[in-house]
């Protein structure tokens, strides 16, 4: 059987595919510690040949730096392609959400700036100077057309989170189907574990980010305080009162700029792959 690389994106269930679905399957799980020296850190370790998966969204770059100015994520691809039979999985997520969860990802991590900074870091406009948010990282059509010149269209398989997340239970067992699969369905527990921030909880973790460092460079902080992030997220986490919505967090300016980037892209990978995109409110 072939090696299966599940690449992501950020942000479409990956953490439960890598904690909850693949180890419980027959294939042999490649550990995400080996997945990071191999491919991001270029260390020569010895990776399986055949009938294993190697899933870890970082493999389509970055959601905060956009691959690196797509360096990353090109050079992940020329190292799949060059390993012996192998297939991709790639997994996509409505641009309006995946953005907006994108920002909140940032500001769960110990980012401070606004959403708009966030987004257009004028202070940088060069991506390839600086490692920033891109837009360019959620042109799925792009990405998946260089993975199809590398590999083979008959080895590329693009699914749409949103069809997971109507009915997780129903498309797992297509997935399981189309992938041949043998695993234990009524032992996986579909149970969303990962919380969504409330704008309550966005206000305060900004202002709280404050004091401390954490692992976001594009950030201001006074001083570090210990412990404190940790904390702080815990119980940020647990409010949800004033749920986020992804139109109102952007605004109609981000939205009709999300619009003009993807829905050409977006309708052509919409056509090739028959997704049924419309049923999701892509842009089209």
């Amino acid at each position: 059987m072939k090696n299966i690389f599940h690449i992501g994106y950020h942000k479409t269930a990956t953490t439960w595919f890598q904690k909850e679905f693949y180890p419980k399957t027959n294939r042999k799980f490649v550990l995400r510690k080996d997945i990071q020296s191999y491919f991001y850190d270029s260390k020569k370790i010895n990776l399986p040949k055949s009938n294993s998966i190697f899933c870890d969204e970082e493999l389509s770059g970055n959601i905060h730096n956009g691959g690196l100015a797509s360096f990353l994520s090109e050079s992940v691809a020329i190292k799949i392609s060059s390993l012996i039979d192998s297939e991709v999985i790639i997994f996509i997520r409505n641009q309006k959400d995946i953005i907006s969860s994108s920002y909140l990802q940032y500001v769960k991590e110990g980012g401070t700036y606004s959403l708009n900074r966030y987004l257009y870091h004028r202070e940088f406009p060069r991506n390839n100077r600086a490692s920033l948010f891109s837009f360019q990282h959620f042109n799925y059509y792009d990405k998946i057309k260089m993975y199809e010149r590398l590999l083979g269209k008959e080895n590329i398989h693009v699914y749409v989170y949103e069809d997971f997340l109507q009915n997780p239970e129903i498309f797992i067992k297509r997935f399981i189907k189309n992938h041949n699969f043998e695993v234990d369905f009524n032992s996986l527990d579909f149970k969303k574990n990962n919380r969504s921030y409330s704008y309550i909880s966005l206000f305060l973790a900004r202002i709280f980010n404050i004091f401390t460092r954490r692992n976001v460079l594009y950030k201001y902080y006074l001083f570090h305080i210990p412990f404190l992030y940790k904390y702080a997220r815990n119980i940020f986490s647990r409010i949800s009162i004033f749920p986020i919505k992804s139109k109102r967090l952007l605004g109609k300016k981000n939205i009709n700029v999300i619009r003009d980037k993807f829905k050409i892209t977006n309708n052509k990978l919409n056509k090739e792959y028959q997704l049924n995109l419309d049923k999701f409110d892509y842009f089209l």
